[in-house]
């Protein structure tokens, strides 16, 4: 495999796509095989090279066309994000640290929700989650982590399909991403999560106003 470029990778998952009947898996497999074919440090570089300065979680997708999008998230130490789903089949490769995703199924009344259970990815793992998942990522730890995030459609087309879910009780609610940051202040407040706050703050300038005005 040549180098990673986010264009020749883009370009090939899509071909690897179209001609599969089960693209997650598909997906999934691509990104291990990118993972183990390349040095996660120059995958890195490439994706840091490719977003702006103090980028904020929607300037985070590198590529987004109907069929797929890519997104590099910088998750800072001990962070918590608000729970979210995506509507489309989600794959993440680990570039450095670790992401624990927390996921949750709707109650039979689909009026709220009920963590099922949580996995954890490491660098040079893949992990992938079904176009129905509802979620939220942690840091468990006290350095970034940062992944690659890959999905099988493109999020500006479905932003309006969906959902975020409110920490205070668990309802459903339409997604942006500001929203997203204050469900996760929100949640790392009632966690009482002091250094998530902090670093998000270090992280994201713009989020310390959200934080303060939440405290």
């Amino acid at each position: 495999m040549e180098n990673f470029t986010i264009k020749g990778f883009a370009e090939n998952c899509k071909t690897i796509l179209a001609n599969s009947d089960d693209r997650r898996t598909a997906a999934a497999a691509y990104l291990q095989k990118t993972l183990e074919e390349n040095d996660l440090r120059y995958i890195v570089d490439t994706l840091e090279a490719a977003i702006p300065a103090n980028a904020d979680v929607g300037e985070m997708i590198v590529h987004s066309s109907p069929e797929l999008t890519m997104m590099y998230v910088r998750v800072p130490a001990c962070f918590q994000s608000g729970i979210h789903n995506h509507t489309v089949f989600a794959c993440i490769g680990q570039l450095y640290g670790t992401e624990k995703n927390v996921i949750y199924n709707k109650t039979t009344d689909n009026r709220g929700l009920i963590e099922t259970r949580n996995t954890s990815v490491k660098a040079g793992e893949v992990i992938s989650l079904p176009e129905d998942a509802i979620h939220h990522i942690e840091n468990p730890n006290k350095t970034t982590s940062g992944a690659l995030h890959i999905y099988g459609g493109d999020f500006h087309s479905i932003m309006d399909e969906r959902s975020l879910w409110d920490y205070d009780d668990f309802s459903e609610k339409a997604f942006n991403f500001e929203g997203l940051i204050k469900e996760s202040i929100k949640g790392m407040i009632q966690n009482q999560n002091q250094t998530g706050l902090n670093e998000l703050a270090n992280a994201i300038p713009t989020t310390k106003k959200i934080i303060e005005n939440n405290l």
